[in-house]
C-alpha cells in the first residue's frame, strides 16, 4: 500500500473503510469471525460457570462488534449471527453441563 494520501480507502480503529477491491470486507470480516468461533472453543476449560459466562460476553461477544459499528456492509449482519449462534451455544452447554 503506497504511503500517500488516498481518497477511497482509510483505516479507522484498525477497521478498513473504503471500497470493496481495497477492504477485501468478506475474506477480511470472515477471517475475524472464524478467529472468534476457535477462541470461544478455547474457553471451554474454564470451570467456573459464571467466569465462563463473563469471558464470552465481555471478550469474545465485543470482538466484532468494532466491525459492526463501522460497515455499512449487510454482511456483517450474517457473520455476527453466525457468531452470537456459536457464543450461544458455548454458553447453553456449560449452563446445562452438555445436558442433551
Amino acid at each position: 500500500m503506497d504511503a500517500g494520501i488516498s481518497t477511497t480507502r482509510l483505516r479507522v480503529a484498525g477497521v478498513h473503510v473504503g471500497n470493496n477491491k481495497w477492504v477485501h470486507w468478506q475474506q477480511f470480516v470472515q477471517e475475524k469471525e472464524a478467529s472468534v468461533q476457535v477462541d470461544v472453543g478455547k474457553l471451554d476449560i474454564i470451570l467456573n460457570g459464571l467466569i465462563h459466562y463473563q469471558m464470552l460476553r465481555f471478550c469474545q461477544n465485543t470482538r466484532l462488534a468494532l466491525l459492526g459499528l463501522n460497515s455499512l456492509n449487510p454482511l456483517i449482519s450474517d457473520i455476527r449471527a453466525q457468531v452470537d449462534a456459536t457464543i450461544l451455544g458455548a454458553l447453553c452447554q456449560k449452563g446445562t453441563t452438555n445436558a442433551q
